[in-house]
Protein backbone atom coordinates (compact mmCIF):
# COMPACT_ATOMS: atom_id res chain seq x y z
CA UNK A 1 0.00 0.00 0.00
CA UNK A 2 0.96 3.39 -0.35
CA UNK A 3 1.01 4.51 3.57
CA UNK A 4 3.26 1.11 3.95
CA UNK A 5 5.98 2.71 1.33
CA UNK A 6 6.18 5.56 3.14
CA UNK A 7 7.12 3.82 5.85
CA UNK A 8 9.94 1.57 4.17
CA UNK A 9 12.87 3.79 4.09
CA UNK A 10 15.69 2.64 1.20
CA UNK A 11 18.51 1.60 2.37
CA UNK A 12 21.35 4.27 1.23
CA UNK A 13 23.97 3.37 -0.94
CA UNK A 14 27.62 2.72 -0.22
CA UNK A 15 30.75 3.90 -1.91
CA UNK A 16 33.83 1.38 -0.96
CA UNK A 17 37.41 3.07 -1.34
CA UNK A 18 40.06 0.17 -1.42
CA UNK A 19 43.15 0.90 0.01
CA UNK A 20 45.63 -2.25 -1.10
CA UNK A 21 48.20 -3.58 0.62
CA UNK A 22 52.59 -3.10 0.36
CA UNK A 23 53.28 -3.13 -3.73
CA UNK A 24 50.03 -4.68 -4.91
CA UNK A 25 47.93 -2.65 -7.61
CA UNK A 26 44.35 -1.66 -8.29
CA UNK A 27 43.94 -4.37 -11.22
CA UNK A 28 44.59 -7.05 -8.22
CA UNK A 29 41.49 -6.30 -6.65
CA UNK A 30 39.47 -5.95 -9.63
CA UNK A 31 37.72 -9.43 -8.78
CA UNK A 32 37.35 -8.67 -5.59
CA UNK A 33 35.34 -5.38 -5.69
CA UNK A 34 33.02 -7.09 -8.40
CA UNK A 35 32.29 -9.92 -5.73
CA UNK A 36 31.90 -6.98 -3.24
CA UNK A 37 29.30 -5.66 -5.63
CA UNK A 38 27.67 -8.91 -6.36
CA UNK A 39 27.26 -9.72 -2.19
CA UNK A 40 26.18 -6.65 -1.37
CA UNK A 41 23.75 -4.49 -3.68
CA UNK A 42 23.83 -1.36 -1.72
CA UNK A 43 27.44 -0.72 -3.10
CA UNK A 44 27.92 1.74 -5.37
CA UNK A 45 29.40 0.89 -8.92
CA UNK A 46 31.80 4.13 -8.21
CA UNK A 47 33.44 2.00 -5.59
CA UNK A 48 37.05 1.83 -6.56
CA UNK A 49 40.36 0.64 -5.36
CA UNK A 50 43.33 3.64 -4.54
CA UNK A 51 45.45 4.00 -7.63
CA UNK A 52 48.37 2.93 -6.27
CA UNK A 53 51.31 1.66 -8.66
CA UNK A 54 53.67 -0.06 -7.37
CA UNK A 55 56.19 2.70 -8.33
CA UNK A 56 55.05 4.91 -5.87
CA UNK A 57 56.16 2.41 -2.96
CA UNK A 58 59.81 3.47 -3.75
CA UNK A 59 59.10 6.83 -2.23
CA UNK A 60 59.30 5.47 1.23
CA UNK A 61 63.21 5.16 0.66
CA UNK A 62 63.48 8.80 1.45
CA UNK A 63 62.98 8.27 4.74
CA UNK A 64 65.98 5.56 4.76
CA UNK A 65 68.83 8.35 5.71
CA UNK A 66 67.14 9.81 8.15
CA UNK A 67 67.56 9.68 11.95
CA UNK A 68 63.96 9.24 12.55
CA UNK A 69 64.11 6.05 10.57
CA UNK A 70 67.11 4.86 12.43
CA UNK A 71 65.51 5.68 15.96
CA UNK A 72 61.69 4.48 14.76
CA UNK A 73 59.81 7.57 14.85
CA UNK A 74 59.20 8.04 10.99
CA UNK A 75 55.60 10.79 11.20
CA UNK A 76 53.17 9.63 9.27
CA UNK A 77 52.36 12.92 7.49
CA UNK A 78 55.86 12.89 6.14
CA UNK A 79 56.28 9.45 5.15
CA UNK A 80 52.97 8.28 3.65
CA UNK A 81 51.69 11.44 1.96
CA UNK A 82 51.51 9.70 -1.49
CA UNK A 83 49.17 6.98 -0.14
CA UNK A 84 47.11 9.73 1.63
CA UNK A 85 46.80 11.72 -1.80
CA UNK A 86 45.83 8.20 -3.38
CA UNK A 87 43.09 7.70 -1.08
CA UNK A 88 42.11 11.55 -1.23
CA UNK A 89 42.37 11.31 -5.19
CA UNK A 90 39.66 8.24 -4.64
CA UNK A 91 37.77 10.01 -2.12
CA UNK A 92 37.14 12.63 -4.81
CA UNK A 93 36.46 10.61 -7.66
CA UNK A 94 33.71 9.24 -5.72
CA UNK A 95 32.18 12.52 -4.78
CA UNK A 96 32.14 13.83 -7.75
CA UNK A 97 30.07 10.96 -9.08
CA UNK A 98 28.03 10.22 -6.15
CA UNK A 99 25.00 12.46 -4.19
CA UNK A 100 25.55 13.48 -1.19
CA UNK A 101 23.39 11.29 0.67
CA UNK A 102 26.17 8.27 -0.35
CA UNK A 103 27.64 6.89 2.41
CA UNK A 104 31.17 5.84 2.27
CA UNK A 105 33.34 2.86 3.57
CA UNK A 106 37.57 2.05 3.38
CA UNK A 107 38.45 -1.26 3.07
CA UNK A 108 41.89 -1.80 4.07
CA UNK A 109 43.97 -4.56 3.05
CA UNK A 110 46.99 -5.32 4.80
CA UNK A 111 49.04 -2.03 5.32
CA UNK A 112 46.61 -0.50 3.63
CA UNK A 113 44.09 -1.16 6.32
CA UNK A 114 46.32 0.74 9.28
CA UNK A 115 47.36 3.42 6.65
CA UNK A 116 43.28 3.97 5.89
CA UNK A 117 43.19 4.03 10.02
CA UNK A 118 45.76 6.65 10.02
CA UNK A 119 44.07 9.07 7.70
CA UNK A 120 40.81 8.67 9.08
CA UNK A 121 42.44 9.40 12.64
CA UNK A 122 44.32 12.48 11.05
CA UNK A 123 47.51 11.64 10.97
CA UNK A 124 47.79 12.30 7.80
CA UNK A 125 47.55 16.27 8.66
CA UNK A 126 44.98 16.88 5.72
CA UNK A 127 42.66 19.87 5.75
CA UNK A 128 41.41 19.73 2.06
CA UNK A 129 37.61 19.88 1.44
CA UNK A 130 37.92 16.22 0.75
CA UNK A 131 38.65 15.53 4.17
CA UNK A 132 36.30 16.87 5.58
CA UNK A 133 33.77 15.50 3.42
CA UNK A 134 35.34 12.32 4.61
CA UNK A 135 34.38 13.00 8.18
CA UNK A 136 31.05 13.50 7.01
CA UNK A 137 30.10 10.85 5.01
CA UNK A 138 32.72 7.76 5.78
CA UNK A 139 30.90 5.45 8.27
CA UNK A 140 32.87 2.28 8.41
CA UNK A 141 36.48 1.15 8.36
CA UNK A 142 36.96 -2.70 7.32
CA UNK A 143 40.37 -3.97 7.58
CA UNK A 144 41.35 -7.38 6.24
CA UNK A 145 44.92 -9.28 7.54
CA UNK A 146 46.09 -5.73 8.95
CA UNK A 147 48.52 -5.38 11.81
CA UNK A 148 47.29 -2.98 14.62
CA UNK A 149 49.99 -3.28 17.06
CA UNK A 150 53.50 -2.87 17.11
CA UNK A 151 54.16 -4.64 20.32
CA UNK A 152 57.70 -2.98 21.74
CA UNK A 153 58.53 -5.95 22.94
CA UNK A 154 58.88 -7.40 19.63
CA UNK A 155 62.26 -8.22 17.58
CA UNK A 156 61.81 -5.90 14.70
CA UNK A 157 59.98 -2.50 14.63
CA UNK A 158 59.13 -3.28 10.26
CA UNK A 159 57.58 0.28 10.27
CA UNK A 160 59.69 2.42 12.03
CA UNK A 161 57.47 3.99 14.39
CA UNK A 162 54.72 4.40 11.93
CA UNK A 163 52.01 1.74 13.40
CA UNK A 164 52.88 2.54 16.62
CA UNK A 165 52.02 6.56 16.23
CA UNK A 166 48.65 5.24 15.16
CA UNK A 167 48.45 2.66 17.60
CA UNK A 168 48.99 5.68 20.13
CA UNK A 169 46.62 8.12 18.71
CA UNK A 170 43.50 8.60 20.77
CA UNK A 171 41.64 9.81 17.20
CA UNK A 172 43.19 6.60 15.62
CA UNK A 173 41.58 4.22 18.16
CA UNK A 174 38.25 2.37 17.53
CA UNK A 175 36.87 4.49 19.86
CA UNK A 176 38.18 7.68 18.68
CA UNK A 177 36.81 6.57 15.25
CA UNK A 178 33.35 6.06 16.56
CA UNK A 179 33.49 9.67 18.09
CA UNK A 180 33.53 10.91 14.25
CA UNK A 181 30.58 8.38 13.41
CA UNK A 182 32.93 5.60 11.86
CA UNK A 183 32.27 2.09 12.97
CA UNK A 184 35.25 -0.41 12.79
CA UNK A 185 35.30 -4.16 11.92
CA UNK A 186 39.02 -5.97 11.95
CA UNK A 187 39.25 -9.33 10.41
CA UNK A 188 41.36 -11.70 10.74
CA UNK A 189 42.65 -15.14 10.07
CA UNK A 190 43.31 -18.34 12.64
CA UNK A 191 43.97 -20.17 10.06
CA UNK A 192 47.76 -21.21 9.46
CA UNK A 193 50.10 -21.88 12.74
CA UNK A 194 53.59 -21.08 13.06
CA UNK A 195 55.34 -24.09 13.93
CA UNK A 196 59.28 -23.86 13.87
CA UNK A 197 59.39 -27.61 14.04
CA UNK A 198 58.00 -28.55 10.51
CA UNK A 199 58.47 -29.32 7.34
CA UNK A 200 55.38 -27.65 5.73
CA UNK A 201 56.56 -25.11 3.67
CA UNK A 202 53.12 -22.75 4.53
CA UNK A 203 53.92 -23.00 7.90
CA UNK A 204 57.91 -22.20 7.86
CA UNK A 205 57.09 -19.14 6.28
CA UNK A 206 53.96 -18.40 8.78
CA UNK A 207 56.86 -18.57 11.46
CA UNK A 208 59.11 -16.55 9.88
CA UNK A 209 56.77 -13.79 9.13
CA UNK A 210 55.47 -14.20 12.51
CA UNK A 211 58.40 -14.45 14.54
CA UNK A 212 59.79 -10.47 14.64
CA UNK A 213 56.20 -9.68 15.05
CA UNK A 214 55.13 -11.11 17.97
CA UNK A 215 54.86 -9.55 21.39
CA UNK A 216 57.13 -12.20 22.64
CA UNK A 217 58.88 -14.88 20.37
CA UNK A 218 59.06 -17.10 22.50
CA UNK A 219 55.25 -18.10 22.04
CA UNK A 220 55.84 -19.93 19.22
CA UNK A 221 57.48 -22.56 20.71
CA UNK A 222 54.89 -23.24 22.82
CA UNK A 223 52.11 -25.89 22.68
CA UNK A 224 49.54 -23.27 21.50
CA UNK A 225 52.05 -21.74 19.27
CA UNK A 226 51.02 -18.59 16.78
CA UNK A 227 48.03 -18.81 14.38
CA UNK A 228 47.50 -16.09 11.97
CA UNK A 229 46.80 -15.60 8.04
CA UNK A 230 50.18 -16.97 7.42
CA UNK A 231 51.78 -13.40 7.24
CA UNK A 232 50.17 -11.36 9.84
CA UNK A 233 49.79 -13.13 13.51
CA UNK A 234 46.50 -13.30 15.02
CA UNK A 235 46.98 -11.14 17.75
CA UNK A 236 48.04 -8.04 15.85
CA UNK A 237 45.02 -8.45 13.40
CA UNK A 238 42.34 -6.47 16.23
CA UNK A 239 41.82 -2.86 17.62
CA UNK A 240 40.27 -3.04 21.16
CA UNK A 241 36.47 -2.36 21.46
CA UNK A 242 35.09 -0.95 20.16
CA UNK A 243 36.09 -2.35 17.17
CA UNK A 244 34.06 -5.44 15.67
CA UNK A 245 36.42 -8.80 15.55
CA UNK A 246 35.79 -11.39 12.93
CA UNK A 247 37.63 -13.67 13.62
CA UNK A 248 37.55 -16.84 10.28
CA UNK A 249 39.49 -20.07 9.49
CA UNK A 250 38.18 -21.04 6.63
CA UNK A 251 36.15 -20.61 3.17
CA UNK A 252 32.48 -21.46 3.27
CA UNK A 253 32.37 -22.72 -0.29
CA UNK A 254 35.60 -24.88 -0.63
CA UNK A 255 36.39 -25.39 3.06
CA UNK A 256 40.50 -24.09 2.41
CA UNK A 257 42.44 -21.90 4.56
CA UNK A 258 41.74 -18.27 4.37
CA UNK A 259 45.07 -16.67 3.56
CA UNK A 260 46.80 -13.05 3.57
CA UNK A 261 46.30 -12.32 0.30
CA UNK A 262 45.53 -13.88 -3.46
CA UNK A 263 48.62 -12.73 -5.29
CA UNK A 264 52.32 -12.84 -4.68
CA UNK A 265 53.38 -8.98 -5.44
CA UNK A 266 56.27 -8.11 -7.78
CA UNK A 267 58.14 -4.94 -6.26
CA UNK A 268 61.03 -5.70 -9.41
CA UNK A 269 58.31 -5.12 -12.01
CA UNK A 270 58.76 -0.95 -12.43
CA UNK A 271 58.80 -0.83 -15.59
CA UNK A 272 54.78 -1.39 -16.29
CA UNK A 273 54.55 -0.77 -12.73
CA UNK A 274 50.34 -0.90 -12.99
CA UNK A 275 50.66 -4.42 -13.99
CA UNK A 276 48.80 -7.32 -12.13
CA UNK A 277 50.65 -8.88 -9.24
CA UNK A 278 50.93 -12.66 -9.65
CA UNK A 279 48.16 -14.53 -9.20
CA UNK A 280 48.10 -17.29 -6.35
CA UNK A 281 46.46 -20.63 -7.54
CA UNK A 282 42.80 -20.43 -7.52
CA UNK A 283 42.35 -22.62 -4.24
CA UNK A 284 43.78 -20.50 -2.47
CA UNK A 285 41.08 -18.43 -0.29
CA UNK A 286 41.70 -15.32 0.72
CA UNK A 287 39.81 -12.24 2.51
CA UNK A 288 38.10 -11.34 -0.90
CA UNK A 289 37.18 -14.94 -1.67
CA UNK A 290 33.65 -15.14 -2.38
CA UNK A 291 33.16 -17.83 0.37
CA UNK A 292 35.04 -15.85 2.76
CA UNK A 293 34.18 -12.20 2.20
CA UNK A 294 29.92 -13.12 2.81
CA UNK A 295 31.57 -13.46 6.24
CA UNK A 296 32.32 -10.14 6.60
CA UNK A 297 30.51 -7.77 3.99
CA UNK A 298 27.60 -7.38 6.64
CA UNK A 299 29.80 -5.16 8.13
CA UNK A 300 30.05 -2.40 5.42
Amino acid sequence: STTTQLHVQKEKSTAVLICPAQFCVPSDYEEFLSTLQKKSPKISSSSCVANLPRSEWIKVARQLPTSEFFTSNLNNAKTLQWYFDAIEEGLANIYASESEDTEVTLIGHSIGGWVARSYLGGLGRSSTSVYRMTMDRCKSLVTLGSPHKAPPTALVDQTRGLLRAVEESEECSAEGLKQKGISVTCVGSTAIKGNIFTTDLEEIVATTSYLPLVEDWKNILSSTGVSGDGIIPKDLAFMDSPAKRVELSSCSITGNNVRHAHVLPTPYNLWDPAAPSISLPEEFSWYGSEGVLEQWVDHI
